[in-house]
């Protein structure tokens, strides 16, 4: 099912407290916001993949100079673009309401433009809600309520202790084969 949708992250670098704040100094966390299109598709036994294409726009940040002085470097506010792959499972009740989970291990993020080109970053926590409406063309899907995900290690570029909490909202539409 082809999907347009967007939404927002929050990405932590020393992860999140049980309360959902960014663990450590004040703006220790990158805000971004982005678009996706892509293509759901469910298999009859509840199984699935995922294959998109999302616009990040990362807000400026600020992170420790290990080369102080300074003792902080600001991060420009930046842009790219990256394939989105997962595998998931899905289950959906008498009522129409569908959750979606990514399946441990498979979300790929391959980056192909912006300041993270020709890297692949792997997450871990993904899971959409939704509602499927009565005609069974068109499934509604956000991310509910706040789940955390995790940046899978090894990073150059990020703590292993990286934390997401992503909020979205998007809407797929029945493509018949």
């Amino acid at each position: 099912m082809p999907l347009q949708g967007g939404g927002t992250v929050l990405v932590a670098g020393l992860g999140f407290e049980t309360n959902l704040r960014a663990k450590g100094p004040p703006a220790a966390y990158v805000f971004q916001t982005f678009d996706t299109d892509g293509v759901y598709t469910f298999e009859r036994d509840g199984t699935g993949s995922y294959k998109g294409l999302n616009h990040m726009f990362t807000l400026p940040f600020t992170v420790p100079n290990p080369n102080a002085p300074p003792p902080t470097i600001t991060v420009p506010s930046s842009a790219g673009s990256a394939n989105i792959t997962f595998l998931f499972h899905y289950t959906v009740t008498d009522d129409g309401k569908i959750t979606v989970t990514a399946d441990p291990g498979t979300y790929a993020a391959e980056w192909k433009y912006g300041p993270s080109a020709g890297k692949t970053y792997h997450f871990d926590g993904l899971v959409r809600t939704g509602l499927i409406m009565p005609d069974g063309k068109t499934i509604t899907l956000t991310s509910g309520a706040p789940n955390v995900m995790s940046v899978i290690a090894p990073f150059v570029d990020m703590p292993p202790t990286a934390q997401m909490i992503i909020s979205s909202s998007m809407v797929l539409f029945y493509q018949h084969d």
